[in-house]
C-alpha cells in the first residue's frame, strides 16, 4: 500500500506518514522516547498471523542476501505497468495461443 491511498469509492484517503521509515528505526525512536506499547488485535502482532511469518521470512532472507529488502522496496517503488502480469492491460491467453509461438515443453 502506498503512503497515500484513495479508496476505490474515492470517499476515503489513507495517509501513512511513516511508510518510508524502517521499522528498526521506529522501534529505536519509540524506545528513546519511552512510548508505551499498546496491544492491538488488528495490526497482525499476534503469534498466528501471516504478517509475523512474512516478517521472519524477510528478515532471514535479508540476512542471507544483504540489502535484498532494500532492493525489493526499490522495485515496488518503481512499478512499470507494462511489465506486470495484469490481465486488464494484456490479453495473455490470446498472446500465448498466437500462431508461431512455441509452447513450453
Amino acid at each position: 500500500m502506498p503512503p497515500k491511498l484513495r479508496s476505490k469509492s474515492g470517499r476515503h484517503l489513507v495517509i501513512r506518514p511513516l511508510a518510508y521509515v524502517k521499522e528498526a528505526d521506529l522501534e529505536r525512536y519509540a524506545a528513546l522516547l519511552r512510548f508505551p506499547i499498546i496491544p492491538c488485535d488488528l495490526c497482525g502482532s499476534q503469534e498466528d498471523f501471516k504478517r509475523k511469518q512474512i516478517k521472519t521470512l524477510l528478515r532471514e532472507w535479508n540476512e542471507r542476501f544483504p540489502h535484498s529488502n532494500d532492493s525489493m522496496f526499490a522495485a515496488l517503488s518503481n512499478v512499470a505497468p507494462p511489465l506486470l502480469l495484469d490481465r486488464e492491460l494484456f490479453d495473455f491467453p490470446r498472446f500465448e495461443s498466437m500462431p508461431g509461438r512455441q509452447q513450453p515443453a
